[in-house]
């Protein structure tokens, strides 16, 4: 093993935290052991307490260091697209990567940080990605260019489930790359559901267990389109006179509604809009609430262990699992109407199909990882010896012959075909 191999975790968004929580704490507590440094740090992606600060305190999570606070810049040039946020956290990570000089860099999700990975790997340096091969086939999600880049660009990507497995070898990564691990939210589920249950916040809401719905709502297809927006502003109104609705609202729903005027469509309703909730309030109201309508990914799969059926108001989703499990119903259109059609599901569905090997995914990650640390693997894991199973890398090379069929019109009507190969001179040239 490399003397002081030096890992870089590099987070951004608060669902990165509640995931990684257990990860982190072992790479901090493995480091005199093994004989490796772990530096972790944040992009700055969120930012206030409410979606950062909060999530460090309750999950036991240490500080950053360093944060490259790209949201906090962003927001007070005003300048937040995803074009001026990738500009500015790929000349962000460039100076971290200049002075911190690392040895891999690792990631989770498909948030805009991940991005930041095209920067780490035009400095060579290897890339680790956990939640690889998630797929939603949705091109308009901004997170589904997201998950393509950072998987392609990875020198390790730990799934977790052997359907992302297969996504990715389809995709063309080789398998020695991947390791299926079951998915890290149950580490977090497990770590803190019991402190969840002494959290107060139902009755601080004034609702009752089982008779209220939890919704939460974010992602640019449902809140950036005018016309979408209203429709699922007037479905929650619609149906919180069947269930009290309990909306926490994130700042950019809260910007959208402010910006196109919507706050009418709520008032008088029986939709209870919070703050940005902790993990463990937020956790809390999971598990006790009738029913979930989100457009999270993370929170859809929370609802699935907690055993709460779900409904996920989008067109498409990169999880599928829980729709095959009976606990997601997948629908974009009618909301309330869709609404009905989960409190009508049965709670009876496999709560471990999302980790079918039980056991903890973060400390199954931990121990692959680091036993690649120690064995050199980083160091190597885009040599040609490593490659060199594919066809199309011994052609690149020049150590097959590359057959290339076309045809060339001379002129008249008839073609000629011609099979270019020089593989004989190349090789004896070496």
């Amino acid at each position: 093993m490399k003397k002081n191999f030096k890992l870089l975790t590099l987070l951004g968004i608060r669902p990165d935290i509640v995931r990684m929580h257990k990860l982190l704490a072992l790479l901090d507590r493995g480091q005199a052991q093994y004989g490796y440094h772990h530096i972790y740090a944040h992009s700055g992606q969120h930012f206030d307490y409410q979606l950062d600060g909060v999530f460090h305190r309750q999950l036991n999570v240490r500080s950053p260091k360093p944060n490259l606070r790209t949201g906090r810049t962003l927001k007070r040039t005003g300048e937040t697209s995803h074009v001026h946020q990738s500009a500015l956290l790929f000349q962000k990570t460039a100076q971290m990567l200049e002075r911190l000089r690392p040895d891999a860099v690792l990631y989770l999700g498909d948030t805009n940080t991940v991005l930041s990975a095209i920067i780490v790997a035009k400095y060579n340096i290897p890339v680790i990605h956990i939640e690889g091969g998630g797929r939603s086939f949705d091109w308009r999600m901004p997170e589904e260019k997201n998950r393509i880049i950072v998987d392609h660009m990875s020198d390790l990507i730990y799934c977790y489930l052997d359907r992302y497995k297969q996504i990715l070898v389809s995709e063309g990564i080789p398998e020695f790359r991947i390791v299926t691990v079951g998915n890290i939210i149950v580490d977090a589920i497990s770590s803190f559901l019991n402190t969840a249950d002494k959290s107060q916040v139902i009755d601080r809401l004034g609702l009752t267990q089982k008779e209220y719905v939890l919704c939460t709502l974010h992602r640019e297809e449902n809140i950036d389109d005018r016309e979408v927006l209203i429709d699922k502003l007037k479905g929650l109104r619609q149906l919180s006179q069947t269930l009290p609705v309990v909306l926490p609202m994130m700042p950019r729903l809260k910007a959208r509604i402010r910006k196109n005027r919507f706050e009418w469509i709520l008032e008088d309703s029986k939709v209870k809009i919070t703050e940005p909730l902790g993990f463990i309030d937020f956790l809390k109201l999971e598990k006790e609430a009738r029913i979930i309508v989100t457009d999270s990914g993370t929170v859809q799969e929370e609802a699935l262990i907690l055993g709460v059926p779900c409904l996920v108001t989008r067109r498409s989703t990169e999880r599928p699992e829980t729709i095959a499990a009976g606990a997601t119903v997948l629908a974009d259109g009618d909301l309330c109407a869709n609404a009905h059609r989960a409190l009508r599901m049965a709670s009876q569905w496999d709560r471990t199909i999302l980790n079918p090997n039980g056991g903890s995914p973060s400390e199954r990650i931990y121990q692959d990882l680091v036993s690649r640390v120690r064995s050199g693997y980083f160091a190597e894991s885009r040599h040609l010896k490593m490659l060199h199973g594919s066809r199309f890398v011994r052609e690149a090379y020049g150590l097959e012959w590359c057959n290339v069929k076309f045809s060339l019109n001379n002129g008249s009507d008839s073609r000629s075909e011609i099979m270019l190969g020089a593989l004989n001179a190349n090789l004896a040239a070496r």
